[in-house]
C-alpha cells in the first residue's frame, strides 16, 4: 500500500520593509491558487529578521493589500494555527534550539573573524579570481583559540559547516534540475553576533517546523536554495519541493521597479484598479492555460491553475493590457456593485459625500452614464466632478468654446429649446436638440460641443443628452446662460 500523500502546505513569506510589490503579490497568488486547487493550506508568514528595515506599518500594509486582493490565509497573523507564531522575530526560541543542536553535533561552529579580516579575505579572493566565500579560518578553531578570541572581546557568529566538494542539485518544478558547486557556497552565517538569525537559517527552520510541502517563490531565491537544502539535511529534516517563478520585467526588460511606474498593489488600488483585473493579470505573468484564453474569474483560476503550466522565462509587465483588462472588469460589474466600489474609492477625494447630497445626482443616476467609458475607478472623478464642483474654465477651454461652430447662436438656440420642453427627460432632450441642430444646418456633434463645454468645462463628458437630464432643467439652463455671458 502506498503511503498517504501529505496535505499540501504552502506559505507566502514577505519581508515587511515596504508596500506589497506586484511581484510579491504574484507569488502570493500562485501559492494561494496552488493551495486552493489542491485542497491545501495557505500560510502567511512575516519574515522580519531584517530588524533595521522591517516595520509594523509595512505589515499592516501587506495584510491590507492581501485582504483587498481576496487572498485570505488559513494560518498567519490574526488567524492562529498549530504552527505559530507567524512572525519570525517571535520564533527566537526555535532558532536557538536548532542552532544549539547543530553546534553540539559539530555541524556548525562559532566564527570570531572581524569585519576587517573578512574584508581582507574578500579582497585577496577577488584578486586571485577565487569564489568570494568564507575562508574557513575559524572552522577548526581550538578551544584555546576560542578562549583567546573571547578574551579579546570578539563576538561570534554561528556558521554552518558546508561540504567543500561535490555538487548540490535543486530539483525545481519549473526549471528542472539546477546544479551548484558546493565549493562556491561557503560556510554561511546562521546566526549573527547579536543573536538574530539570517534569512537562510530562519527560512529553513520555519519551513521544516511548519511542515511546508512546497516552496513557491521568485527566481531571485534560487541561489539560496542549495544552502537551505544542505541545512535541512544537516538538521535531519525533509526538504519541501521547490518552484522558482520567473522574474517580472518592465517594458525595457529590466527588473520591474519604481522607474517603470506603479509597482505596488496599493498604488494600483489608489489609481482605481479593481481586484478582479489585478488578480487575472498577475496570474498570466508566467502562467497560461492555453494560447487563447485571457480572462479568468477567480473560481476559474482555482480550477485550472497548476505549477506545470508556469513557464521559466521572464514575464513583461504590460500596463496597457492591465488597463484594458481593468476596463473590461468595470464594465461587467453590476450597477449596484460598481456603485459600491465607487463609493469606497471616492472616500478622501473631492467628491466624498457629494453624490445624492442637497439635490445633487446620486451614484445610481451617474453610473449608467459613465460605466462604459470607465477604464479605472479614478475615471469616475474625471467624468462626473462637474456635477458637484464649481466649474473652472481654463483659458484653453474658453478658446475651444469660442472656436466651436456659432457658439453664441447655438447656446441661445439650446437655451430656448430646453426652456420650452414639456418634459426634461433624455429622450425628449435628444429629439429636440437634434431638430435644433438640423434647423441650424449644423451636424449634431458640432452642435453639442459648445453645450458640453458650457455645462462641464470639459471636452469629454458622459453622453450630452443624459448629462442634461441628470443636471435638470434649472441647472442646465443656468450653466448655458453663464457660458453665453462668458463668450460674449
Amino acid at each position: 500500500m502506498q503511503p498517504a500523500e501529505k496535505p499540501i502546505r504552502v506559505r507566502f513569506a514577505p519581508s515587511p520593509t515596504g508596500y506589497l510589490h506586484v511581484g510579491g503579490a504574484r507569488t502570493a497568488l500562485y501559492n494561494w491558487l496552488f493551495a486552493r486547487s489542491r485542497s491545501g493550506s495557505f500560510i502567511l508568514r512575516i519574515e522580519d529578521t531584517d530588524t533595521s528595515r522591517s516595520t509594523d506599518e509595512a505589515i499592516v500594509q501587506i495584510i491590507s493589500s492581501m485582504e483587498w486582493l481576496g487572498l485570505g490565509w488559513d494560518e498567519g497573523p490574526g488567524r492562529p494555527g498549530a504552527y505559530g507564531p507567524y512572525r519570525q522575530m517571535e520564533r527566537a526560541a526555535l532558532y536557538r534550539q536548532a542552532s544549539g543542536q547543530l553546534l553540539s553535533e559539530g555541524k556548525a561552529y562559532r566564527c570570531y573573524c572581524t569585519e576587517e579580516e573578512l574584508d581582507e579575505d574578500r579582497k585577496r579572493a577577488r584578486a586571485a579570481g577565487r569564489p568570494i566565500v568564507y575562508c574557513g579560518r575559524c572552522r577548526e578553531l581550538s578551544a584555546a583559540g576560542e578562549q583567546a578570541f573571547i578574551a579579546e572581546g570578539r563576538e561570534a557568529v554561528i556558521r554552518l559547516r558546508m561540504p567543500e566538494t561535490g555538487r548540490t542539485v535543486v530539483r525545481d518544478l519549473i526549471h528542472g534540475d539546477v546544479e551548484f558547486e558546493n565549493a562556491q557556497l561557503g560556510d554561511f552565517i546562521l546566526v549573527r553576533s547579536n543573536g538574530v538569525p539570517t534569512y537562510n537559517f530562519a527560512v529553513a527552520v520555519d519551513d521544516a517546523a511548519m511542515e511546508i510541502t512546497h516552496v513557491v517563490r521568485g527566481d531571485d531565491h534560487l541561489a539560496n536554495t542549495p544552502r537551505q537544502l544542505i541545512l535541512l539535511a544537516a538538521m535531519g529534516k525533509q526538504a519541501p519541493a521547490y518552484a522558482h517563478l520567473p522574474l517580472i520585467l518592465g517594458h525595457d526588460r529590466s527588473p520591474l521597479s519604481k522607474r517603470h511606474g506603479s509597482v505596488s498593489v496599493e498604488e494600483f488600488r489608489a489609481r482605481g484598479y479593481v481586484r478582479e483585473a489585478l488578480i487575472n493579470y498577475l496570474a498570466l505573468l508566467g502562467w497560461s492555460y492555453d494560447a487563447e484564453t485571457t480572462l479568468f474569474s477567480v473560481d476559474e483560476l482555482v480550477e485550472k491553475f497548476s505549477l506545470e503550466r508556469v513557464g521559466s522565462t521572464a514575464a513583461v509587465f504590460d500596463t496597457e493590457k492591465l488597463l484594458w483588462m481593468n476596463g473590461h472588469y468595470i464594465r461587467v460589474l453590476s450597477a449596484g456593485e460598481l456603485e459600491a466600489r465607487i463609493e469606497e474609492y471616492i472616500k478622501g477625494t473631492s467628491l466624498e459625500g457629494l453624490p445624492g447630497k442637497d439635490g445633487k445626482p446620486g451614484l445610481a443616476e451617474l453610473v449608467p452614464l459613465v460605466q462604459e467609458k470607465m477604464k479605472t475607478l479614478a475615471d469616475f472623478l474625471d467624468l462626473t466632478d462637474f456635477f458637484f464642483l464649481p466649474l473652472e474654465f481654463e483659458p484653453e477651454i474658453i478658446e475651444k468654446l469660442r472656436g466651436s461652430v456659432q457658439p453664441a447662436a447655438v447656446l441661445e438656440k439650446a437655451i430656448q429649446v430646453l426652456y420650452e420642453l414639456p418634459d426634461f427627460d433624455t429622450g425628449t432632450i435628444e429629439a429636440s436638440l437634434r431638430r435644433a441642430a438640423a434647423d441650424m444646418d449644423i451636424k449634431v456633434g458640432k452642435f453639442l460641443q459648445p453645450l458640453r463645454i458650457a455645462v462641464s468645462a470639459k471636452m469629454v463628458t458622459p453622453g450630452m443628452f443624459e448629462t442634461l437630464a441628470v443636471l435638470g432643467r434649472e441647472e442646465s439652463l443656468a450653466r448655458l446662460k453663464a457660458a453665453l455671458v462668458l463668450i460674449q
